[in-house]
């Protein structure tokens, strides 16, 4: 982390490495106390506590988006919510709308959201690199 933002910025943009390289020139970037870090320098913004502020306050209009989906993916959805709908912590709901959003977009939700409780560190570290 010792070259700046705009010098990475610019090698990224002039030299367009490949995802693996940037990995291994950067891996710092890739840990989430760095994202946080960075995230912060930059905008002077905390990420996590916004990110989340703001996911709690579009929670109910992305719950009737949700809801109105149809098929295989309106099912798993409205299972989910029944999930959020049944608990009053708000990690669960968080949790639920994450989840509901990955089904919504046809992604893998098991890839977005993970807990790494582990105590083997080789393998936590093979889960994340999955994602």
């Amino acid at each position: 982390m010792e070259r700046t933002f705009s010098y990475r910025r610019q090698e990224v943009v002039q030299d367009k490495p490949l995802v693996a390289d940037f990995k291994s020139r950067w891996p710092a970037l890739f840990e989430m106390s760095e994202i946080n870090r960075e995230f912060m320098r930059i905008t002077t913004v905390p990420l996590t506590s916004k990110f989340l502020s703001q996911l709690d306050e579009c929670s109910d209009q992305l719950v009737k988006v949700f809801i109105n989906k149809g098929g295989a993916a309106g099912k798993e959805i409205r299972s989910t919510i029944a999930v959020m709908d049944r608990s009053d912590d708000i990690e669960v709901r968080r949790e639920c709308i994450l989840k509901c959003l990955c089904t919504y977009l046809h992604e893998d939700s098991g890839k977005l959201v993970g807990e790494y409780l582990s105590s083997d560190i080789a393998e936590a570290k093979k889960k994340i690199a999955e994602t």
